[in-house]
């Protein structure tokens, strides 16, 4: 190979190298822009589904591939099958393989009638509380939780309970008393 020819090629492939790093690029920032719209969307539309978040599959295969994402109501079942509320369409699935609920530690998840379930170390376990990014196991599919913000509902008056037909001890239970008599409080107020 005489040099000037080496040259040539070194020179092309650097223009293909460079080429591809910024196909790699305009990729990557277009693949961000579609899931960054996404989210917002599923953020905005949250309140008035009640879609608290999302289920993506981190390792799986057959018809729940890697990248799959399950939109997560408040409360409702994991399965195989068609009456599932997230449907997980895999061979190590069951039909009824899990129930789950939105609480404020996070989502709680308990399997039904012994279901193989493994937390984020691998260990198998019965139930469990995930956190927003906290990663479990179905079967063999391994998934990670992606909560949206919900907004908090608004504390309510005790005498807007009584005047919607709940007893005064119920409204105790939602909001402390202060100590002077009748007064109300909210428990966000900073106090001296």
């Amino acid at each position: 190979m005489t040099q000037s020819l080496y040259e040539i090629l070194a020179l092309g492939a650097r223009y293909v190298f460079a080429g591809l790093m910024l196909l790699i690029v305009l990729r990557a920032w277009r693949i961000t822009l579609v899931d960054s719209r996404r989210a917002s969307t599923l953020r905005h539309l949250s309140p008035q589904t009640g879609i608290s978040g999302e289920l993506v599959v981190l390792e799986g295969d057959e018809k729940a591939r890697r990248g799959m994402k399950y939109p997560v109501i408040r409360e409702g079942m994991i399965g195989s099958s068609r009456r599932a509320d997230i449907r997980v369409r895999h061979s190590s699935v069951r039909r009824r393989h899990a129930y789950f609920q939105l609480t404020e530690d996070g989502l709680y998840i308990r399997t039904h009638a012994g279901a193989p379930m493994r937390d984020a170390e691998g260990r198998p376990v019965r139930a469990v509380t995930l956190p927003d990014g906290g990663e479990f196991a179905l079967g063999r599919v391994r998934l990670l939780l992606v909560l949206t913000e919900a907004p908090e509902p608004p504390l309510r008056h005790p005498r807007e309970d009584e005047e919607a037909g709940y007893a005064a001890d119920e409204a105790d239970a939602f909001m402390p008393r202060d100590g002077a008599g009748d007064e109300w409080f909210d428990v966000n107020d900073d106090y001296e």
